[in-house]
């Protein structure tokens, strides 16, 4: 097997803009996310779980971001501590590059690592792509919730949207 052209590493401050980017690219579709603008830095470090948050950079210069992946919690609730939900974005430039898949695998086992016990990702129908990568990881089809929210902007803006859920159950942490 080849070396990877990127390197996977931890999300930085730094990198924000460029994550941000990623993001409203992805935003515009109207397939990615009923949220219409991204978070700001603050925002995004207090929702996301940091030690979950990692880039996919240029080998050639380590700082070019071609996609990034989070996690953060699926409830404030204690009972639900080791259940996250994942976000990924993949810069259009990056795609056939098995970025989304590396980033995803790091996200695994990051997650695996802290504990966690599922990763849930809720995804639009129309966003086969992001479906495809999931399935491949091992994420079954956990349900549908239809009518949603209505989307706020876009082609489908005032339109009720499905959301289908996606999981991935973990190795279950040892008992303490």
């Amino acid at each position: 097997m080849s070396e990877r052209d990127f390197i996977i590493r931890p999300l930085t401050e730094d990198d924000y803009d460029q994550v941000r980017h990623i993001y409203e690219r992805g935003l515009d579709t109207g397939h990615a996310s009923y949220e219409r603008h991204a978070l700001t830095w603050e925002e995004f470090n207090g929702r996301k779980i940091m030690e979950c948050a990692f880039v996919a950079v240029e080998r050639s210069d380590n700082e070019t971001v071609l996609g990034w992946v989070s996690a953060a919690p699926i409830s404030q609730r204690e009972v639900f501590h080791g259940v996250v939900e994942d976000s990924i974005y993949i810069d259009p430039r990056a795609q056939g590059r098995g970025v989304a898949g590396a980033l995803l695998d790091t996200l695994i086992e990051k997650c695996i690592e802290l504990e966690k016990w599922a990763i849930h990702s809720w995804i639009f129908p129309e966003n086969t792509g992001s479906t495809k990568l999931h399935q491949s990881r091992g994420f079954e089809k956990a349900g549908t919730l239809s009518h949603l929210a209505k989307m706020p902007y876009g082609e489908l803006a005032g339109q009720w949207r499905d959301t289908i859920i996606w999981e991935k159950l973990l190795p279950k942490p040892e008992a303490v």
